[in-house]
Formats: structure tokens, C-alpha cells, sequence
């Protein structure tokens, strides 16, 4: 496709997963970069840790020892693990050409479904 002469090209800019010391957003220009890596590598290690918080709970709940106080941790561990599992599917939403307006909530759905066996399987 030939551009008009003058034309802006604006390139596409992925929201990375972390915030800067001021707590901004902060964007990368899309790309196999080194940002872009650690980027990729910090949202699996993101899933990969709330899978391993689900199993835990699943652990400590058919625990007939485990007290009220280490349910109310764990479930406070996988509240947190969520919010985070669902930040990542609306990183990744926002790099699809032509996202469908419940993508974010059909990759969560998917995240969840793996992280937390027996979920959504009734």
C-alpha cells in the first residue's frame, strides 16, 4: 500500500505489564526487542504463578487442619492472582488486529479453566 505523501505512520504500541516508579503506564513499540521479551516472559511467569497459588489452595483446602486464618491468605493470594491473570488477557486483547469485544473475558475464562481444575466444568 502506497502512503499518501505527508502521512503520519503511527506504529502500534503494546502497554507493557509493569508501571514505571511513578506508577505510569509505560509502552514499547511492538516488536521481538529485548523489552518486548522480558515483557512476554513476565506475563508467563504471571499465569505460571497462578496456576501454582490454585494448586496450593486446592491443597490446603481439602487440609481438614487448615485454619480459617490460612484459608483467608490463600484466598486473598488467589484474588491477587486474578486481577493479575485478567491484567495479562487485556495486554494481550490489546495487541490483536481485530479483537472481538469479549476476547479479554473469553481468555480469561480459558486461563482460569487451567489454573483452577474443576472451574467451569459443571
Amino acid at each position: 500500500m502506497v502512503e499518501p505523501i505527508g502521512a503520519e505512520r503511527h506504529e502500534r504500541l503494546r502497554r507493557l505489564p509493569w508501571t514505571s516508579p511513578d506508577g505510569k503506564t509505560e509502552y514499547v513499540t511492538q516488536g521481538d526487542g529485548l523489552i518486548n521479551q522480558i515483557a512476554d516472559s513476565t506475563e508467563a511467569h504471571i499465569i505460571s504463578m497462578a496456576r501454582e497459588d490454585a494448586a496450593d489452595a486446592l491443597v490446603m483446602v481439602e487440609r481438614p487442619e487448615t485454619r480459617r486464618a490460612e484459608l483467608a491468605t490463600i484466598l486473598r493470594k488467589l484474588a491477587s492472582a486474578v486481577n493479575d491473570v485478567a491484567h495479562v488477557a487485556e495486554l494481550r486483547g490489546e495487541r490483536l488486529d481485530n479483537p472481538a469485544p469479549d476476547l479479554a473475558a473469553r481468555a480469561l475464562t480459558a486461563a482460569l479453566r487451567k489454573s483452577l481444575p474443576g472451574w467451569g466444568h459443571e
